[in-house]
């Protein structure tokens, strides 16, 4: 049986006429009467009485047949309407993961455009740590996330990336440090000095730790914080140094900071992670407004 045989039943149920549910329906006379006796077969039950062919009679159980006949055609219809809605951007939902930065970089402009223009896609978005994001998106916590390379190494294949923002590692210090008039420092430079830096998982930290591991010492974090503006704070109160991507930093830039590129530069890419074959269609438009905004 299926939802034919239902709306069948109910064109039936309500002409009481074979012959005008046929019409209604249009299937021949002959065709109709064959399902109605395929639909008693299947339920075991007697839902027509044909007797008075031109005035059929429903039985007790033709009743209950049709009120759940009609409560499982409506019930279709409603579904088909929600499934269409989300086809449309009539409703859904998103959620994305991102290191803190996207107002930085511009791409708030994309998510507030996109938030006007379908204000019915609950859209929400968590920022977190790189190895955070990387963590949750393979675990299907996030549609699609935006980090730095720094931690995209290792992504599940399901998911690609692609370059939105390179961006060059810098060297951030107060106006009177002793490095603050040299136009490019080396890491072995800031040996002596303290340092302020975003934390452990931010993807930065783990490239700084690594770069004065390489220039032979091990750095003195006298201080973390996941704010950049904390960050700049605590350098431009301090002889402390810090190292941040020149882009996320220059909002919070003041007049008492100064920033140098190092020695030998350091890029990395901003990136957007997302699932190689997206099954949402709200996801899919989202896409568009962010590859958009970068261009």
């Amino acid at each position: 049986m299926n939802l034919e045989d239902l709306q069948a039943f109910i064109q039936i149920y309500q002409t009481k006429n074979i012959s005008r549910a046929a019409e209604q329906l249009n299937m021949t006379q002959s065709a109709l009467s064959k399902r109605l006796h395929a639909i008693q077969s299947t339920v075991g039950v007697t839902l027509v009485s044909t007797q008075n062919r031109r005035q059929l009679k429903i039985t007790e159980a033709g009743k209950s047949f049709y009120r759940y006949a009609k409560l499982i055609t409506t019930q279709y219809g409603l579904m088909q309407t929600e499934l269409q809605e989300y086809q449309t951007l009539k409703r859904g939902s998103l959620l994305i993961g991102t290191v803190p930065i996207l107002s930085q970089y511009g791409l708030m402009q994309a998510l507030t455009k996109f938030m006007a223009d379908y204000p019915q896609i609950n859209l929400r978005l968590q920022e977190l740590e790189g190895d955070q994001l990387i963590e949750k998106l393979q675990t299907n916590s996030f549609d699609i996330a935006i980090v730095r390379d720094l931690q995209t190494d290792h992504l599940n294949k399901s998911y690609q990336s692609e370059n939105l923002y390179r961006d060059q590692l810098m060297v951030i210090l107060p106006v009177d440090h002793p490095l603050a008039q040299k136009k490019e420092i080396s890491m072995t430079e800031l040996a002596d000095f303290e340092f302020t830096l975003l934390p452990p998982g931010s993807g930065v930290y783990e490239q700084v730790i690594s770069l004065c591991e390489h220039a032979g010492f091990t750095p003195n974090v006298r201080f973390e914080s996941t704010h950049i503006e904390t960050i700049l704070s605590v350098v431009e109160n301090s002889q402390q140094v810090t190292l941040l991507f020149q882009r996320s930093a220059a909002p919070f830039m003041t007049t008492k900071l100064k920033l140098r590129p190092l020695t030998t530069p350091i890029f990395s890419e901003l990136q957007l992670i997302s699932p190689r074959q997206p099954q949402n269609a709200a996801l899919s438009q989202f896409l568009r407004y962010l590859r958009a905004a970068v261009q």
